[in-house]
């Protein structure tokens, strides 16, 4: 027991000593300050800026290609959807129809059409006031009034329409009309 006590003892002087000496070690050192840096300026600037600038470059190019290659794929799937509706759009509703008629001839309109007349003379048709809209001058048309080359005509009433009055007349309508 007494040998026991004494070994004790002894390691407790060892670690006193040892723990009191690293502890002047550490009270004399002056790592960390302004003399002596943990780490230097050079190796920041030679070192570590480069390699953060690389790897935020490389991870910035990454993400760069994956965001396009995300980008290009919904272009991709908006042309293909906006190329099926045009193709199944009624073309004919969109653009103007160019219609040759004959002296005599009468076309009767549904409400919105629009006509434009080219070549020839004609006359607004219709049995309700106004006959046609001049969306030109922004005037009306009654019945018998003759139409005007190159201005463009609304239809606002449904049958209503112009008579051909020339042997050869040329108009572009757009929208629903029946010719008579």
């Amino acid at each position: 027991m007494m040998k026991r006590k004494k070994t004790l003892l002894i390691a407790a002087i060892v670690l006193g000593i040892a723990f009191m000496s690293a502890a002047g070690i550490l009270g004399v050192s002056d790592a960390g300050t302004k003399e002596n840096p943990l780490i230097t300026l050079s190796y920041l600037n030679e070192q570590f800026k480069p390699e953060v600038l690389r790897s935020f470059d490389e991870t910035l190019a990454a993400e760069s290609a994956a965001a396009q290659q995300r980008l290009d794929a919904r272009i991709a799937e908006y042309i293909q959807t906006v190329d099926e509706k045009l193709k199944d759009a009624d073309i004919g509703s969109i653009g103007f129809t160019l219609v040759t008629l004959s002296r005599g001839q009468t076309v009767s309109c549904a409400v919105g059409t629009e006509l434009l007349l080219r070549i020839g003379t004609a006359q607004a048709a219709g049995a309700s006031a106004p006959a046609l809209v001049d969306s030109t001058d922004g005037t009306t048309l009654t019945a018998g009034q003759a139409l005007t080359a190159n201005h463009m005509y609304m239809v606002t009433i449904q049958g209503n329409g112009f008579k051909a009055t020339a042997d050869t007349v040329k108009v572009l309508i757009r929208g629903d009309y029946l010719i008579q």
